[in-house]
């Protein structure tokens, strides 16, 4: 449930979820949204004063998180970068081969080596990385989903069907139509963070909308997906 406070001139907007807890929990993620964990019986009016309280803190947290985004690195896909995969960092190794040699990303000890024809071509390097990435995914997330999906048998959850689909900003989403979609760059983060944006994506064929219903579900079936979309929100800080 999405609420928001008026701080000074400010607006602050925050989701609220109810969990068995006996505190109420304030927390500030990477994509600066605001996500406060209360207990059952919290009476609403009582939960906006203590954001109130927070709220030179809360604003603190946005705007670092803002500058640590705008200054967030851009990849070359040149030999010495660190790339990620299911949440280990890997030395980029670019190796120029003969145009009769087959291009191909191998990883190998603690490096991604990637053989081309065009070492110098970063658009071309980056090509075959993400390649490499979405065939990754493939038998990861289909490894991971079922998983998930025999996990979540117990509370009744439906498994449906996915597929792969490229996003800017978001890991995953659940469509009109009941379709999951997974974005191939989340294998480069660890398993339990795949495990929560499944896992999230699922409870979705139960409450499609991010309603208390939906997070009453997410918290009984995941408990700690906060520390989860902590963690994968803000990974390579």
């Amino acid at each position: 449930m999405q609420n928001h406070i008026d701080y000074g001139t400010t607006t602050i907007p925050y989701n609220l979820t109810y969990s068995n807890r006996k505190t109420l929990e304030i927390a500030v993620y990477p994509d600066q949204t605001v996500w406060v964990t209360a207990p059952n019986d919290a009476d609403l009016e009582k939960v906006e004063q203590r954001i109130k309280k927070r709220a030179s803190w809360i604003e603190k947290q946005k705007r670092r998180f803002s500058r640590f985004e705008q200054g967030r690195d851009t990849f070359e896909y040149v030999s010495g970068e660190t790339h990620l995969y299911l949440g280990r960092r890997y030395l980029l190794r670019v190796n120029q081969v003969s145009d009769d040699t087959q291009e191909s990303v191998k990883l190998k000890g603690k490096y991604i080596r990637i053989n081309t024809h065009k070492k110098h071509d970063s658009r071309r390097v980056k090509k075959l990385l993400d390649k490499w990435y979405r065939e990754h995914a493939k038998d990861k997330f289909a490894e991971r989903f079922d998983y998930c999906a025999s996990y979540l048998k117990k509370f009744d959850i439906p498994a449906t069907q996915y597929r792969l689909y490229k996003m800017g900003k978001r890991w995953g989403s659940f469509t009109s139509n009941g379709e999951i979609l997974l974005n191939p760059d989340l294998v480069q983060h660890p398993k339990y963070c795949i495990d929560y944006v499944i896992i999230h994506e699922l409870c979705h064929t139960r409450y499609p909308h991010h309603d208390t219903n939906f997070y009453n579900l997410l918290n009984k079936v995941l408990p700690d997906w906060q520390k989860r979309k902590h963690r994968l929100e803000g990974f390579n800080s």
